[in-house]
């Protein structure tokens, strides 16, 4: 696996922006995807990356030297019981966003109704 997608992998479980992602490497936003299709990333970026994300070195370079195993610095992801906690907190809120949207739902649903009988009584008018 390239270092680029590597890094692109950091990126995508990370919480943070893609602008803020950038500004913590001090790199213009535009520059990420082209890091992304790099097999090897520039030294300064390489190192920048392993400061934002809490990743060794060897994370980029395990696989270029032959590894089979992408072998991940388990720090930011904390431990089995935090990540459980913060995955139900998202899930609830998820949860309390699709209701909120299918009370939305619902409303359209009763506008729609309205609209459609108001313009039928409309059509027997005319």
């Amino acid at each position: 696996m390239k270092q680029g997608e590597k890094l692109l992998i950091l990126a995508r479980r990370d919480q943070r922006s893609s602008e803020e992602i950038a500004e913590a490497m001090g790199i213009d936003k535009s520059y990420l995807p082209r890091l992304y299709k790099l097999d090897k990333l520039p030294p300064k970026p390489l190192q920048k990356a392993q400061e934002v994300f809490g990743v060794s070195r060897e994370y980029f370079i395990s696989e270029s030297e032959g590894k089979t195993v992408v072998n991940e610095d388990l720090g930011p992801y904390g431990s089995v019981e935090t990540e459980l906690a913060r995955l139900q907190t998202e899930i609830a809120l998820l949860r309390d966003e699709i209701t909120r949207l299918n009370k939305i739902l619902e409303q359209e649903k009763s506008i729609n109704k309205d609209l459609s009988e108001a313009i039928l009584n409309m059509s027997k008018r005319g």
